[in-house]
């Protein structure tokens, strides 16, 4: 019988604990990702994950990283031991920068088009969607100018103005990609 989602969430929340504690320890990188019940069997914690039906209308509401386990069952391309894992609170910004999305798409977005606001402002002067995005990714490091020079901003903090940062970014390569394949 598969573990419930709980549980399995249960385990990878112990298996990122045994992973920072491992590495405070200093202990080597084939002990960081060991299953919390038999640390001598050096068994992945992906590997005790149950296996599960992908189910799509879901996935947008479960969290980043099961969202990443969920691909690397699918497409097999998860950690190894000789991989260095990455960096938890990185992964956590990733996981805030997709909330920050499907909340701001809900304003800007259309029904059938989360970047519809930035196409239609790209339409509207006669750029590539893409290029739109690079307008606001240019006022986002203008505001983060203004930070540096001034040690204060008004109505955006550094932090918030970082995430948008990232989040444009990010929008700008979907497009670009989205131009060159279409």
């Amino acid at each position: 019988m598969s573990p419930s989602i709980a549980e399995a969430n249960a385990t990878l929340r112990q298996a990122v604990e045994i992973r920072r504690e491992s590495q405070a320890a200093g202990k080597p990188l084939e002990e960081w990702y060991v299953s919390p019940s038999e640390t001598d069997s050096l068994q992945p914690v992906t590997e005790m994950l149950p296996e599960r039906q992908v189910d799509w209308d879901r996935l947008a509401d479960e969290p980043y990283i099961e969202h990443l386990l969920e691909q690397q069952r699918l497409h097999g391309d998860g950690i190894t031991h000789e991989q260095r894992p990455g960096s938890l609170p990185f992964l956590e910004l990733l996981e805030e920068v997709r909330q920050l999305h499907l909340s701001k798409s809900q304003d800007y977005g259309s029904e059938s088009d989360p970047l519809a606001n930035i196409r239609q402002g790209a339409e509207f002067v006669g750029i590539e969607p893409w290029r739109g995005c690079m307008v606001r990714v240019a006022d986002k490091v203008q505001r983060l100018r203004t930070f540096c020079k001034t040690g204060r901003l008004v109505h955006e903090g550094v932090r918030d103005t970082l995430l948008d940062l990232s989040a444009y970014s990010l929008l700008a390569i979907v497009l670009f990609d989205e131009g060159r394949d279409g």
